[in-house]
């Protein structure tokens, strides 16, 4: 009868146990999807405050950029004539990398020239993109956002977490 009774009270305290868990399980769903809904609304309000910061940027100095649908922002001030890259081409640049307050982070000038595989290689989704809309010869001035450069953390060197990167661009070559 003691084994019997044990038995019982083993069982029923499972299925209270069950109870509690099914339910904690969906409350921590429900949770993670209200969170995951909260940080989605906030990225959306950081990308909306860093697009008004670079036209206002812009704005004040009277440049007047073009703007692609990722929120790129890219001036050709002098024309090439050459071949326009594509993915999967090698790309060589002369470039100077600035924060929008001026300060000079990385240049062709110190680290000679920037040579990658376009869709292929390590560098910003905002910089591949922006080599795709020149031309061999082209000189360019590029407002790459932080989230089309490198993001919340930065590059763990001299960009910054969060940063608006600035670009002058020489696309020398296509190979």
């Amino acid at each position: 009868m003691l084994k019997l009774s044990f038995y019982i009270l083993l069982v029923f305290g499972l299925f209270i146990a069950s109870c509690d868990d099914s339910e904690t399980k969906e409350k921590n769903k429900i949770d993670k999807d209200i969170l995951e809904e909260v940080l989605v609304q906030i990225n959306k309000s950081n990308i909306a405050v860093e697009d008004r910061q670079i036209d206002d940027y812009l704005e004040r100095r009277n440049w007047d950029f073009e703007r692609t649908s990722t929120g790129l922002r890219y001036y050709v001030y002098q024309s090439g004539a050459g071949h326009q890259p594509y993915s999967g081409v090698s790309v060589v640049l002369e470039y100077e990398v600035s924060l929008i307050r001026g300060e000079v982070l990385y240049s062709s000038k110190t680290l000679g020239p920037k040579i990658f595989v376009v869709d292929k290689a390590e560098e910003p989704s905002g910089l591949q993109e922006a080599v795709k809309l020149l031309k061999v010869g082209d000189k360019a001035k590029i407002v790459v956002p932080s989230y089309l450069a490198y993001g919340l953390l930065g590059d763990d060197d001299k960009i910054p977490p969060k940063a608006t990167l600035f670009y002058d661009v020489y696309l020398r070559e296509v190979r």
